[in-house]
């Protein structure tokens, strides 16, 4: 707090005796040394306010501080000459055109139109992004489905996310009513979606006590935030509780009011007051560079955190970039700071979205040139970038659009949510509002006028690139939907899940006529293997066979009729397939042996 205030008082001073000097020649009797004492108290009392909110944001390296200077001159600008009518100090006209003059040299030297590589670089690319784009589809040696399955691993139906953030959102509000008390003093905060893994003990708000645990699942998480200044000094400025929403399960959700046995005491977020609200709490423990806040996670033990990224200037006063998290324990108040290699793995974001977003669009905004009035491998990121998760981390979506396009993609950029890096991929298909619409005008959908879809998020399901929505009516998940983002017709909707799958791969298998094989392996035919596991999932069956290990196996019973009378784990069975690096096989046909 020491360093806050003495960097605040420090520059408040300095612009206030600036100020005081700029007006000199009117200090000539008691009458104007008393007016003028008093114009610098006020001044310097304004300045106190502007760097105590502000600071330590207001720095030498950023263009905030040159604002405060030019509110200075223009204070100083009023100058009462020896008749005492009003005239204009020539000193502070001045110097204020020189600081106009400083900050626009400073904000193009620092902009894109100078450093157009240097701002697009900010972002890291795990691939040579640029040299893909720039050739034809053909000619690419990689394979991009191959690339995709690599980050995002396949995700079976149970482990899908079908609650959206707006219905998680008025589950929330549900969940609330369990104290009423509850929802005259506080509201709810932000909703943080995060991958868990972990298992403790909870009491609810009905005092209720439930076992949860977690093997990579995801959950909502918000906290309760105070209403008001007085509905903070009425509970002492503590927070008694956070809510949980299941994202892959509507029907689980908790107000947690106790964690282990141990009430919840959250005493440090947005909506505390005076030294415990977030920011100025980090302020005054002594960073001092820039900030923002990515809400609330949980870790594996239900305790809860405050995660800010830390961000530096790469570029003069811009070209931001995150370096780092600060982590805050949001009951004891203790603060940690990490790099991005070292930021503990129960924090799936440190990146923010809308900077991430802006990133993106700079990478790909001016690929040739500042000035191009050809539009050459420009691309567009979609308006909002959605959260996926891969096998272990989460990521950043977002489809790239060629400029003048609509409605379908070149490509699409994952960019990890916690290191920054991304990976682009070269593939044309749809967005993700065609996708919905798609849903939208299924046959399914379409027989409920009042149903509606909500936003589709990107998956890998068995090796295709695909979007699902769920389908909401009211506060009431209804339905889902798949739809294949290489092509808006191969779509599938239902009541269930497995439905909605189920009519999906028709639509998928029709379209080809075939099943999607690898274009490179080696074709095997009528190889005896022995059953390990089944799995069905719709129409789809998994297996996996003892005679190769870290392979899936699957068919599907529209195209393979014959796997839905394989059942017994142990059997032998006569198996056509092509062989690939890939780790999921298709089945071309497959027989039990002297059945």
């Amino acid at each position: 707090m020491g360093t806050y205030i003495t960097v605040s008082a420090l520059l408040s001073v300095v612009f206030a005796i600036f100020f005081m000097a700029g007006n000199l020649s009117q200090l000539k009797n008691s009458q104007t040394w008393i007016s003028g004492a008093i114009r610098t108290a006020i001044t310097f009392g304004i300045l106190l306010l502007i760097n105590w909110y502000f600071t330590p944001a207001l720095a030498w390296d950023r263009s905030a501080i040159y604002w405060e200077l030019l509110l200075v001159l223009v204070l100083c600008l009023p100058h009462l000459d020896e008749d005492e009518d009003f005239t204009i100090n020539s000193s502070a006209a001045i110097g204020l055109i020189v600081t106009i003059l400083g900050m626009c040299t400073t904000n193009i030297m620092s902009g894109r139109w100078v450093h157009r590589e240097r701002h697009n670089s900010l972002i890291e690319m795990s691939n040579n992004d640029y040299a893909m784009i720039m050739q034809d589809s053909a000619s690419i040696s990689i394979n991009q489905d191959s690339l995709f399955n690599e980050s995002i691993s396949p995700v079976s139906l149970e482990k899908m996310r079908v609650v959206s953030p707006d219905v998680a959102y008025q589950l929330a509000e549900t969940v609330m009513g369990q104290i009423p008390a509850y929802g005259s003093q506080y509201e709810i905060g932000e909703m943080s979606l995060q991958s868990i893994t972990g298992e403790f003990d909870i009491t609810d708000g009905l005092g209720k006590n439930y076992h949860l645990s977690f093997d990579n699942d995801f959950i909502y998480v918000a906290p309760l935030e105070f209403r008001s200044y007085w509905k903070w000094s009425e509970v002492n400025g503590i927070s008694q509780a956070y809510i949980i929403v299941s994202a892959t399960n509507e029907n689980m959700y908790h107000l947690v009011t106790a964690v282990n046995g141990q009430t919840l005491q959250m005493q440090y977020l947005q909506s505390a007051c005076f030294d415990k609200e977030l920011r100025r709490y980090i302020r005054y423990s002594g960073f001092m560079g820039k900030i923002a806040d990515n809400g609330i996670q949980i870790d594996g033990n239900g305790r809860p955190y405050n995660i800010f990224a830390k961000i530096e200037n790469q570029i003069g006063w811009s070209g931001d970039k995150v370096v780092g998290s600060i982590v805050i324990d949001m009951q004891s108040g203790e603060i940690k700071e990490y790099s991005l290699d070292e930021t503990p793995d129960f924090i799936d974001v440190v990146q923010p979205e809308d900077l991430t977003w802006s990133l993106v669009y700079k990478r790909y905004d001016l690929i040739h040139a500042f000035i191009d009035l050809s539009d050459k491998d420009r691309l567009r990121p979609s308006d909002d970038m959605q959260v996926v998760y891969g096998q272990k981390e989460c990521c950043y979506y977002s489809g790239l659009t060629s400029v003048g396009k609509d409605g379908s993609t070149s490509g699409f950029i994952l960019v990890n949510a916690k290191t920054g890096i991304g990976t682009f991929y070269k593939m044309s298909g749809i967005d993700e509002k065609r996708a919905e619409s798609a849903i939208q005008a299924h046959e399914w959908t379409a027989k409920y006028p009042s149903y509606e879809v909500g936003k589709a998020v990107m998956y890998n399901i068995g090796g295709l690139q695909t979007y699902y929505a769920p389908i909401v009516s009211g506060r009431k998940i209804v339905g889902h939907g798949f739809c294949y983002l290489k092509n808006v017709n191969v779509v599938g909707a239902g009541k269930t899940k497995e439905e909605a799958y189920a009519a999906y791969m028709r639509a998928y298998h029709m379209s080809m006529q075939q099943v999607s094989l690898p274009s490179d392996g080696n074709d095997i035919a009528g190889e005896v293997l022995t059953v390990k596991k089944i799995r069905q999932e719709g129409s789809r069956y998994n297996f996996l066979f003892e005679e190769y290990e870290g392979k899936t196996f699957y068919a599907f019973s529209e195209i393979v009729p014959e796997v839905r009378w394989i059942d017994k784990i142990g059997s032998k069975v006569k198996v056509d397939f092509r062989m690939s690096e890939d780790k999921e096989i298709p089945i071309k046909n497959i027989t039990e042996v002297n059945k």
